[in-house]
């Protein structure tokens, strides 16, 4: 059951229910021409929990679900975004095969299309990295992939960290590039949530976990990449944060505004 959320004329927002066939967990949600798109995920069947590659679209005008184009592979833990009215759907991790008596599960660093146009999935040049619980968002019509657990490379069972690492897709050459490490790791509080945001052409990163440790302590601070500049600043700190949020930018901020002035220039 998923809720959406309209907007009456007296200034109210009135919550709605919206049914899918199927109760999912892990999986991405993603929005394209007011379409929304129910991307993977894991479903519980006959006592067992099984990753799945289906995707459902909802549809406002016909207001009903309807199954589309599956993903190549069933993938959980993943995140999605939308950029040039198609969505792209990156990490997570999917049942393994080869090794049963391994890891059950296997980390993604696919880069997977999707045009809703075609409804056809198309892989991608793959991330540098096979990883899960991190961060993305669209910067200046380039993805911004942050943080997470992970391993470099393609996931063949080797150890598995907690990542600082930045990496930028650009979709119209299809290619990966470095971005400027963050501070320090971090991993985004849940499964299948981001943290991050975009406003005004800088990327800010509210909240996480320093490690992979469930009880580490979490940030207090937003912080904020100037894409310009390849620069990492703090843009607030102390924040009240909790550990089950997710973020989203849709106004005009002026960062300046969330840090306190100068001692010095405050009246006494």
């Amino acid at each position: 059951m998923y809720l959406s959320c309209r907007y009456h004329q007296r200034g109210h927002y009135v919550w709605e229910k919206l049914s899918s066939a199927e109760f999912r967990e892990l999986y991405a949600l993603g929005c394209v021409h007011n379409d929304l798109y129910l991307i993977g995920g894991q479903m519980k069947m006959k006592n067992c929990y099984l990753i799945t590659n289906c995707v459902e679209k909802y549809s406002r005008e016909e207001d009903k679900w309807r199954g589309v184009a599956p993903l190549p592979i069933a993938l959980a833990c993943h995140a999605v975004v939308t950029l040039n009215n198609k969505l792209y759907v990156m990490g997570g991790w999917s049942p393994q095969m080869d090794l049963p008596d391994d890891e059950p599960d296997r980390l993604s660093n696919r880069m997977l299309e999707y045009d809703p146009g075609r409804d056809k999935w198309t892989p991608r040049a793959p991330m540098m990295y096979s990883k899960y619980r991190f961060s993305a968002a669209v910067v200046n019509s380039e993805i911004y992939v942050l943080g997470g657990i992970g391993c470099h490379g393609p996931d063949r069972g080797q150890s598995r960290i907690c990542l600082d690492a930045v990496e930028i897709y650009n979709a119209d050459g299809d290619f990966w590039r470095a971005g400027p490490p963050m501070p320090f790791p971090l991993l985004s509080l849940r499964s299948n949530s981001s943290n991050a945001g975009a406003v005004d052409g800088k990327l800010y990163i509210c909240g996480g976990f320093h490690g992979a440790d469930r009880h580490e302590v979490i940030m207090k601070d937003i912080l904020e990449l100037d894409t310009w500049e390849n620069q990492w600043n703090v843009a607030a700190v102390k924040v009240l944060m909790h550990d089950s949020y997710d973020v989203c930018l849709v106004a005009k901020m002026n960062p300046r505004d969330l840090i306190p002035p100068p001692t010095d220039l405050v009246e006494q």
